[in-house]
C-alpha cells in the first residue's frame, strides 16, 4: 500500500455564463493536497485562507476521502492553498477532487475516474466545478454524463478576482425558483451556441454565446460592483461573465488582446482585486506518489 501521495488540483470557473451548473473550465492555478499515513487525523494548510480550514472530520478533503474508503482514515493531510475560499474559483471542489484521488491513490481502490466524479457530485451537489476539476480543459455535464472539450489552442481566461468572499448559498438563495419560457429558451440557446463555439474554435461569438439571463441577473443584486465590472467589460466587446457564483469575474480572450484585456480590467476594478490573464490546465487532477 502507498504511504504518502500529493495530487495537484485546478482552480475552476463554473458557468461560463449561461451553462449554469453544467458548464465549467479549468485554470492553471492550482492546490497541493499531501496526504500521507498516520497515527491519527491530523490536518495543516498555508497559504490564503488557511487559518479558517477545519482541522477534524468536516474537512472537505477528509470528508472525500472517507467517501472512497468507507471512513476517515488515520492520514496527515497537508493543503499548500493556492485557490481563494468564497471566490467563485472552485475551492470546495479542489478539495474534494484533491481528497478523492488521494484516497483512491493513498489505499490503491480500484476506482474510475468516473466513479470519482460520481462521488463528488455527491458531496458538491453539482458537477460544473468538479468535473474540469477532475478530467481538466472545458466540460459538459449532464447528470454523470461528461464531455471533455479541448478550447481553441489561442484562448485565454481572463481572471478579475474580487478582494471579499461571497458564500456560494447566498448567491444561490438569490435566484428566483421559477424561470419564464423565454429565459429558459434564451439558456438552453446561448449554452449551445457557446459549446460549439469553444469545440470548433469559433471565438467570434463568445461575446454573444456567454450572455446570461438564468442566474447572472439576480446575482448582481447582490454584488453591485461584480455586475459593473461584467457591464464594463461586455461593454468592451470583451466575453466576460461571473465566475461560478461570483464574486470574481471571467471573461474569454484572444491570447493576442489578453494585455489590452488586463490592463483596461485592471482601470476599473476596486482596489485589492486582483487581475491576471490564465491559461485553461488541460490536465485535470495529477496525483504522485510520494
Amino acid at each position: 500500500m502507498t504511504d504518502a501521495v500529493a495530487v495537484r488540483v485546478s482552480a475552476t470557473v463554473a458557468n461560463l455564463g449561461p451553462g449554469f451548473d453544467c458548464l465549467g473550465l479549468a485554470l492553471d492555478r492550482h492546490n497541493e493536497i499531501i496526504v500521507e499515513r498516520a497515527p491519527a487525523l491530523l490536518i495543516s494548510a498555508e497559504g490564503p485562507g488557511a487559518q479558517a480550514v477545519p482541522t477534524d472530520g468536516s474537512n472537505l478533503v477528509a470528508q472525500a476521502i472517507a467517501s472512497v474508503t468507507g471512513e476517515v482514515p488515520f492520514v496527515r493531510i497537508h493543503q499548500r492553498i493556492a485557490i481563494p475560499f468564497g471566490r467563485g474559483l472552485g475551492s470546495s471542489a479542489a478539495a474534494i477532487i484533491g481528497g478523492l484521488v488521494a484516497g483512491r491513490v493513498l489505499c490503491d481502490i480500484a476506482l474510475s475516474d468516473q466513479d470519482l466524479l460520481r462521488f463528488a457530485v455527491a458531496i458538491e451537489g453539482h458537477a460544473d466545478n468538479v468535473a474540469p476539476c477532475l478530467f481538466g480543459g472545458v466540460t459538459a455535464t449532464a447528470g454523470l454524463q461528461t464531455v471533455r472539450i479541448d478550447p481553441p489552442a489561442g484562448l485565454r481566461v481572463l481572471m478579475c478576482v474580487a478582494s471579499e468572499a461571497m458564500s456560494t448559498e447566498a448567491a444561490r438563495a438569490a435566484l428566483s425558483p421559477r424561470v419564464s419560457r423565454a429565459d429558459a429558451v434564451a439558456g438552453l440557446a446561448h449554452t449551445g451556441v457557446l459549446v460549439a463555439a469553444l469545440a470548433t474554435g469559433s471565438t467570434d461569438v463568445l461575446l454573444a454565446a456567454t450572455e446570461d439571463v438564468l442566474h447572472q441577473p439576480s446575482r448582481f443584486e447582490l454584488m453591485p460592483a461584480t455586475a459593473a465590472v461584467v457591464r464594463a467589460l461586455r461593454d468592451r466587446g470583451i466575453a466576460a461573465f461571473l465566475s461560478g457564483a461570483g464574486p470574481s469575474v471571467a471573461a474569454f480572450v484572444e491570447e493576442a488582446a489578453a494585455d489590452a484585456a488586463a490592463e483596461f480590467a485592471r482601470s476599473i476594478v476596486q482596489p485589492g482585486w486582483d487581475v491576471r490573464v490564465a491559461r485553461i490546465d488541460p490536465s485535470g487532477a495529477r496525483a504522485e506518489v510520494r
